[in-house]
Order: structure tokens, then sequence, then C-alpha cells
């Protein structure tokens, strides 16, 4: 028996054995009274102190309840205790051991405490709750997070849907503000949604321990999710639900219970909206007495535990868990930084394999390429070529590009030829094999760089475009060379038959207008010059230079210079027409130009503006593009997009190119 018990039992005694001695005769009625009184509650805590001692000899009676926490990995462990009573728990209330062995690392953390306690409130707003009960309903709401301010909440409303009233916070702010009004109330009570609903909050915001609080009248009407699917829910994520049945016309205590007893909760039953307040207020004051208690287990894996928590005052509890197999793999084993996963993964070993390969070939043509050291070559370098020969073959290689069957080049490729063509036409320093073998060193650069800045392997894949942004450079330049071309043609034109008006030759005039003639225009007829000198017809060499420059207007000058080759006539006066003829196609083109500006830039605008769109969402840090890039259907939406969006930027091209 403690001091505090015998010394109550001792004064209980004393006052017993006191008033008997008192002269009760000479007593007034009212000291009687107040001596008679005075016994019976020294008999009374004569008896409370022999239960307390009885009660003390026998030991405690009521039993902690445990609940495995969410959070902790082997060899951490974590569980929830949930008190009989309201009292401050710590480290040295608390003894825990496995398989009656010690643990290590002991912690005892209080309820609250930011993400270790969240509780989800669901309120069924259906017809049946519709006016005082509900009103109610959000009174007992309001009472209940008082009695929890330091733990998350949110609320949820059910009906023929499901309702966020407020997300999860610690905010009392926000929280007596989203409980102030009831919520719009509809036919229909979908409670397995609910639960899902709730359960998927409760993953979404992963707290240790997830409780929902379910008042309902106890009504299923209307889900479209299974009950077996939503207790599987609730058991995956070892949340309990704790019910409030409210009786009404449509109650159902059974599935309440039902439902609270297959999960772990409890269940609570009030006959009035009245009790609502004083239902969740107790409700509040049972969940507050929680606590989760973490330490490192120290088996062996693969080892049945039998955990044992004992608690100062209460009967132990007691849980069993497997402790998990030992994980051999890499990932088990240590957290693989990025770079390992770069250099174990399959695809960087592609990406070296199609590079060491890009590489070869590469190498291999640029040894085979003996067209560059060729004796002939070489020779001129030192000596002069015979001009018979070289006539020769240039009257060779002219008949041969005039009639498309000109010597195919590496793999007699012809998209490789006319690449040699546009590097040449360029006025590229590099040979083509050269910026070709630049193309495949900068496109793996750029893939390394980019894979390594944004540590996605997928970015390995940027290489395979440094092929098409070598042929726009070149394309690029080259059209800008054929456009400068094109507008010098008439003036040069002007100039070619002035000179043979003053009495001048063809090719003299020809030479005049090249001495006065700009870049391009310059070195493109000076080739037409050489070419007839080394024999070549002045047409063929014309119609040659109109092939390179890619001008329908050169190719009318060929034509003239054929005609006056065979039947003779005034070439001046006709150039002339071709000049004017040439000026007014090009103010035509310009006017072209100008009307289908606008489907140009819409074009672009169209087309850039979803790609704009997807690459701000990508960034922005949200879950907005998940849809699209996390399902099977979302993936084939995006392809099918992309896919949409090429074909309309191809069409509108198609419409603004117009030929003039």
């Amino acid at each position: 028996m403690s001091r505090a018990l015998r010394i109550a039992a001792a004064g209980a005694a004393l006052a017993a054995l006191l008033v008997p001695a008192t002269s009760l005769g000479q007593a007034t009625p009212k000291q009687k009274a107040q001596a008679k009184k005075q016994q019976v509650q020294a008999k009374k805590q004569q008896v409370q102190a022999k239960k307390q001692q009885a009660a003390q000899q026998a030991g405690p009676t009521e039993t902690i309840r445990l609940q495995t926490a969410h959070g902790w990995t082997f060899p951490d462990r974590g569980y929830v205790v949930q008190l009989p009573e309201k009292r401050a728990l710590s480290e040295g209330d608390v003894t825990v051991s496995e398989n009656g062995g010690d643990v290590e690392a002991l912690a005892v953390s209080t309820p609250g405490g930011g993400k270790n306690f969240g509780t989800v409130l669901v309120i069924d707003a259906s017809e049946s709750m519709k006016g005082k009960p509900l009103a109610d309903a959000m009174a007992g709401a309001r009472a209940f997070a008082e009695r929890n301010p330091d733990q998350a909440l949110a609320v949820l409303a059910v009906s023929d849907r499901v309702e966020q009233i407020l997300d999860f916070t610690t905010d009392k702010k926000k929280i007596d503000e989203a409980l102030s009004t009831s919520p719009q109330s509809h036919y229909g009570t979908h409670i397995y949604d609910s639960i899902v609903e709730a359960v998927n909050d409760l993953v979404k915001f992963g707290p240790a321990v997830g409780r929902i609080v379910l008042l309902s009248d106890g009504q299923e009407l209307g889900s479209t999710v299974p009950q077996v699917a939503a207790l599987a829910a609730a058991e995956k994520y070892n949340v309990r639900v704790y019910t409030i049945g409210l009786q009404s016309r449509f109650f159902d205590a059974g599935f309440l219970k039902n439902l609270s007893t297959k999960t772990g909760g409890a269940y609570a039953e009030a006959s009035s909206s009245a009790d609502l307040e004083a239902i969740y207020t107790a409700l509040g004051s049972k969940l507050a007495n929680e606590y989760i208690v973490t330490y490192r287990s120290l088996l062996p894996p693969e080892r049945k535990a039998n955990v044992k928590i004992d608690v100062t005052g209460f009967k132990p509890a007691v849980a069993t868990y497997v402790t998990p197999k030992l994980d051999f793999s890499p990932q088990g084993t240590f957290n693989r930084s990025w770079f390992d996963q770069v250099i174990v993964s399959p695809w960087l070993m592609i990406f070296v394999a199609v590079t060491i390969l890009a590489l070869l070939v590469f190498a291999l043509l640029t040894a085979i390429d003996v067209r560059n050291r060729s004796i002939r070559r070489r020779m001129s370098q030192y000596v002069t070529v015979p001009t018979e020969d070289e006539s020769r073959l240039r009257r060779a290689e002219v008949a041969a590009m005039l009639a498309d069957t000109a010597q195919k080049t590496v793999g007699g490729q012809r998209w490789w030829q006319r690449f040699e063509s546009d590097v040449e036409l360029g006025g590229f320093r590099l040979s083509p094999l050269a910026i070709a073998g630049w193309t495949i060193v900068g496109g793996i650069a750029a893939s390394l760089v980019a894979t390594a800045y944004t540590q996605n392997l997928w970015w390995l894949l940027l290489g395979l475009g440094a092929p098409f942004v070598t042929r726009w450079l070149v394309s690029r330049r080259v059209r800008k060379k054929r456009d400068a071309f094109a507008e010098q043609l008439p003036d040069n034109l002007d100039v070619l038959a002035g000179a043979m008006r003053t009495g001048h030759s063809t090719m003299g005039a020809l030479s005049v207008m090249v001495d006065s003639a700009d870049e391009p225009s310059k070195s493109e007829f000076r080739r037409v010059v050489q070419d007839e000198q080394l024999g070549v017809p002045l047409d063929d060499a014309l119609m040659v230079m109109a092939r390179r420059m890619e001008s329908y207007d050169a190719e009318q000058i060929a034509l003239v210079m054929r005609l006056q080759r065979e039947a003779g006539g005034n070439t001046a006066e006709v150039l002339d027409r071709v000049a004017e003829v040439i000026r007014g196609r090009m103010e035509l083109r310009r006017l072209v130009n100008v009307l289908t500006a606008q489907a140009r830039i819409s074009r672009w605008i169209l087309t850039g503006l979803p790609i704009f769109v997807f690459f701000s969402l990508a960034m922005s840090g949200g879950d907005y593009l998940d849809p699209l890039t996390g399902t099977i259907v979302g993936k084939i939406a995006l392809a099918f997009a992309a896919i949409m969006i090429l074909i309309g930027s191809f069409i509108i091209k198609k419409m603004a190119e117009l030929d003039v």
C-alpha cells in the first residue's frame, strides 16, 4: 500500500474512533447529523482505500493498443501507442523488446507534430442529413478540431459526390473557416467512394498515422467503388476508420459497425444530432492520447520478431512481424548515384556502340577518299595540266551533269552527292567529309553535355539532330547565295546586252559583264567563261550554271544562247526582253511573299505554341502533364497530337508556297 493510501485509511479510522467518543448527549441535533455524516464518509474512504490496495496488488488492468506506423524502413521500426487515458508519455515510461532482447534508439513522439498524424473528417451531406443534423455535425467537427489543435486535418463532404472542403492543414484559421458553414446537400451517399478518396488524401499527405472519422446515418447509396476495394485501400495503408452513427429513418448501425471493425477503428452512436458534439469531443480526446514509439531493431534477417511494448501503469501490448531478407542487388546495398546509373545503363552502351561505329565509318571514308590526292590533282599544283586533256575531262563532266548521269560518290548515295555540291556551292573551307565528321563529334558532345546537365538518359538522343542542323546550315547558306544571284541577274543581263550593242562578241560581252559583276554572279559567270574556253558549248555551260543556282531565269539565258548559236538574230534585243520578264516575275514574287507573310507567321505560331505550352507545364514542377506522360492513353494522345501538329505545319507551308 502506498503512503497516501495509508494516510487516508488512518485518517478515516481516526475519524471513526473519535466520533463515538464524543458526548452525543451534550451535542445539538445539527452536530449529531454532522458527526453521522463524517462517519459515513470515513467508511467510504476505507472501502476505496481497500479497493485501490487490491488493484495495486493485482497489477494494471488496462492494456495499450498498438498499430504499425508508416514511414520507417527496417531496421528502423515505428508503432502507434494508444493509451486508455490521457497521460504524458516519455522515453522513460516505455520499454521495448524484440524476442526478449534489447533494441536501440528508442524514441517517443508526442501527438501532433507536423506530419506524424493525419485525420480526415468525412461528413455525410445527403438529403437525410439536411438541416439541423448537418449543422450539428459541423459543430461536432469543430469540437473535434479543438481537441486536436496540432494535428493535420482534412474535411470531405459526401453525398452523390465527394467534395473536398479542406485539404490537409494545421492552420487553425483555415480549419475554422472551412467548418464554419455546412456543405450543400444532395441525394445519394457514396460512402465507399469517400473512403477511397480519404485514403488517397492520406497517402498524398504522407503521415505516419492516418485516421478517417466518418459521420453518417449508415445509408450507402450509389458508390462506384465496391466495399472490397474500399476496405482493401484502407488496409493497404493501415488506415483506421472511426464511425459515428446518427439515427434517422435510414439509420443502419450494422453497416457502420462493420466498417469500423474491419479497419481497426471504433463505433459510436448518437441518438440525436445534439449528442454529436460530445461524441466528437470524446473521440478527439481519445485520438489525442496516441504516441509514436520508434526504435532500431537488432534482429537478423528473415526472423520472426515478437515485439513487446510496456508502458508504466498499463498492461504491455504485443505485435509480431518478420524481418525482411537481405537485398544483395546494387539498389539494395547502396544508393546508386546518377553517374553509376548512366554507366550501367543499356542506353549508354547502345550510344557508345553507335558512336564508335559512326567514327569508324568516317575514318574509313576519309582513308579511301583519294580524289583530293590523285596524281593529276597533286601535280597540277606544280605543272600545267595539258589543255586538251583538261578540256576533254570537263566536256565529259558537263555532258554527264546535263544528262543527270553523273558518277555517284560514297555508297552511290545521291543525297551525299547533293550535299557535296551544296558544300562546294556554299563556299565552305572544309570538305564535305570533314563537315560530316565534325557533325558526328558535335552531336556526341551535345548529347553527353545535355545528359549530364539534365541527368536524363533520353537526352542521349539529342545527337540524332546534329545532321539535320548541319544540313539546315549548309542549305541556308546556299539559299542566300542563290537568292543574291537571282537579284543580280536582271542588272547583269542589261550589262551583257549593252556590251553586245557596242560591238562585242558574245564571249567578249560576257567577259565585260563578269568584270563588272558582284559576287556570287561574278564567280558563277566566270565558271561559264572558263567552261567555254575548255570547249564546252556556251549554252551548255549556262545550263550547268542555271542548275547550280536552281534558277529558271538563267535557263532562259541558256536557251537564248542556243537559239543565237543555231539561228542567229538580235541577241541583245532578246536579252532586254528576258531582263524585263525577269524583273516582272521578281515583282510578282515579292507581292506573293507579302501576301503570304501572314500564313507563314501563322504556321510558326500554331506549330510553336503547343510545344511552348508543353515545356512550360513541364518546367513548372506541377503534375499537370501526368495524365499525358503517366498513362498509356495519354502517351498515345501525345504522340497523335505531335503528328497532327507536324501535318498541320506541313499543310500550311504548302499553302503559303506559290511558284511564280
